[in-house]
């Protein structure tokens, strides 16, 4: 055993200091867990030594021995530990933690009540924010007043059960109302179907105490680096330092998304400077322009501000803000977002308006998405498409008024807020990103 032990506490001296810069320290990962393994055989020994033998100066040795050993060992973990990686459970960028889902079940209310409590419940905890939609309706003797539907928000490490409150009458013993969920719940999914609420004798009905943070207020992330205004921020086809490009980091197409737009240069009119701003165009274009071979024929042109050559917008951790007023034209796209310089995927969708969805409203709809994966392959998204502006006490006032989206990347989280208030937070998964800016108007 005397020469382990030797060579042990050479490495035990040089090991507890660990913060210095020792030779040791640059063992590698193998040379340290071999060296772990001595340490066990060591320990075992030791302890058949303390176990069987009755010599009581031997004893009083083993178990100084093993006392220094168990220091080794113990320094020799925390390096390994040092040394092993993480599991990385985003799979670098390409994996998202599990979908939850959003459930509400059937209950019981007190005969006469005036107001229904209803429960709803995550079947797990959220990687991102969760928006449930919530609709209680006249049932069989009962009445919602009004039908309406309300919101309900799981942000990430909230409670997973929470209530919400609706005004009903008519309740008499038997009387029922109904409750379902009218839309998939953004950044979840919709679980169950539709419950009934019944009125019956002695039944209890309480609400449920939130306990969970209040929402977060905009606050910038780090020292302003990039600032500009309608007169001051400069743009032509190119990009360039403090010089945003009319065109995306690859062309001026963009076939895999199904866009039949071109984003045209500035001579086209696409971007120009107007009395509250910059305004981003998009129109129907006399005569297609033809792009490729065979060509691909593209009638309408679209309109892009980026950054991907512009080195003051780009941004490993920090927070964008964008004032914007939004069009209303039916089949126009507008968008915020993110994108790496090192290509897509990934990226972050800060707001997006689907024109062409005959049910969104550009003066109240609002969504927000994650696109995960690398080299050109998408393997996931996480999106929240369902949500208002009301959702958040916000007037509907998006195309008649400018209002100030803004997104924060910290190394843990990815936040958007609206006018200073939390709408989605995100897990990150793109550890140490650099990000640029893109502002468009797709068809």
């Amino acid at each position: 055993m005397t020469a382990p032990l030797a060579r042990l506490a050479f490495l035990a001296a040089v090991s507890i200091a660990n913060l210095l810069p020792l030779p040791a320290q640059e063992l590698t990962l193998k040379q340290a867990q071999e060296l772990r393994e001595d340490t066990r055989t060591a320990e075992t020994a030791l302890g058949q030594i303390l176990q069987s033998s009755a010599d009581q100066a031997l004893l009083k040795n083993a178990n100084t021995a093993k006392d220094a050993v168990g220091r080794v060992s113990g320094q020799l973990d925390a390096y390994i530990g040092q040394l092993q990686k993480p599991e990385d459970i985003y799979a670098g960028g390409k994996k998202y933690p599990a979908i939850a889902g959003v459930s509400i079940g059937a209950f019981d209310v007190p005969v006469g009540a005036k107001v229904v409590h209803v429960t709803v419940t995550l079947d797990k905890p959220t990687a991102n924010t969760v928006i449930a939609y919530v609709r209680v309706f006249n049932g069989q003797g009962g009445r919602a007043v009004p039908d309406v539907t309300k919101a309900v928000i799981f942000r990430p490490g909230d409670q997973l059960t929470k209530s919400i409150a609706f005004n009903v009458d008519g309740m008499t013993a038997g009387s029922t109302v109904k409750a379902n969920q009218p839309a998939v719940p953004d950044g979840a999914k919709r679980l169950g179907s539709g419950i009934e609420i019944t009125a019956k004798e002695g039944a209890v009905n309480a609400p449920i105490q939130d306990t969970s943070r209040p929402s977060f207020t905009f606050e910038p992330f780090g020292d302003l680096v990039y600032s500009g205004t309608s007169q001051t921020i400069q743009f032509d086809d190119k990009g360039g330092p403090n010089t945003f490009t009319t065109s995306l980091s690859h062309g001026r197409t963009q076939p895999g998304n199904g866009e039949t737009g071109y984003y045209g240069t500035v001579d086209q009119g696409v971007v120009t400077r107007g009395p509250e701003g910059l305004i981003l165009t998009s129109r129907r274009l006399e005569k297609p322009i033809p792009v490729g071979s065979p060509a691909t024929l593209y009638p309408f042109l679209a309109s892009m501000l980026s950054g991907h050559r512009t080195p003051e917008t780009q941004f490993k951790y920090g927070s964008v803000e964008w004032v914007v007023k939004m069009p209303n034209r039916k089949g126009s796209w507008p968008a915020l977002w993110l994108v790496p310089t090192g290509g897509w995927p990934p990226e972050i969708d800060v707001y997006e308006g689907f024109g062409y969805n005959g049910s969104w409203r550009f003066n109240a709809s609002l969504s927000t998405n994650l696109h995960g994966g690398t080299n050109n392959n998408r393997t996931f998204t996480r999106p929240a498409m369902n949500m208002r502006m009301s959702t958040f006490g916000l007037a509907d006032t998006l195309d008649t008024e400018f209002h100030t989206f803004a997104v924060t990347v910290a190394p843990d989280w990815i936040t958007m807020f609206i006018d200073g208030v939390e709408t989605m937070r995100y897990a990150n998964p793109f550890k140490g990103e650099n990000w640029y800016p893109l502002t468009n108007v797709a068809v």
